[in-house]
């Protein structure tokens, strides 16, 4: 099953993918691998999850954010390779959550995304290497922000 099928079957439909908002592309495809850029969780124009990370937002909403920020990086992987139908597998996901000074729990966050990576590739193929990292502050005062590397069948 390919990944445009296991989107369907989960109800998932992918947005328009954002125009980048300064000059760089959403997405780069060089020897097999496609790089995606930093997604916020947004719908359209509007975040859906602002704030840091131990102060307004909770860690519930955050993970909420998480998965509809990798939503809007399939849109840009699906808008820079022309069909999911190539891609392999999701080899590496960076996860930045706007974190208050003491909030230590940005694994957890991250889980948003992760769970659904596996919930599209299943147990092996979901399997990506990780990083999930506390900053100061996001574009557009965003909760999470994330980046995906994206393995392509030849």
């Amino acid at each position: 099953m390919n990944l445009e099928q296991r989107l369907a079957e989960l109800a998932i439909t992918l947005p328009a993918s954002a125009a980048p908002g300064a000059q760089y592309a959403p997405g780069v495809v060089h020897q097999g691998l496609a790089w995606i850029a930093g997604q916020l969780p947004r719908d359209g124009d509007r975040v859906l999850v602002s704030g840091k990370l131990g102060r307004e937002v909770s860690i519930d909403d955050a993970k909420m954010g998480a998965r509809a920020a990798l939503i809007r990086a399939l849109a840009a992987l699906r808008d820079t390779v022309g069909d999911l139908k190539r891609v392999d597998k999701i080899l590496r996901l960076n996860v930045y959550v706007n974190s208050a000074d003491d909030f230590s729990q940005q694994s957890a966050v991250a889980d948003g995304a992760s769970s659904l990576i596996y919930e599209l590739f299943g147990p092996e193929q979901g399997r990506h290497a990780r990083t999930s990292v506390g900053v100061a502050q996001l574009p557009r005062n965003a909760a999470v922000e994330l980046d995906i590397v994206v393995a392509l069948e030849s």
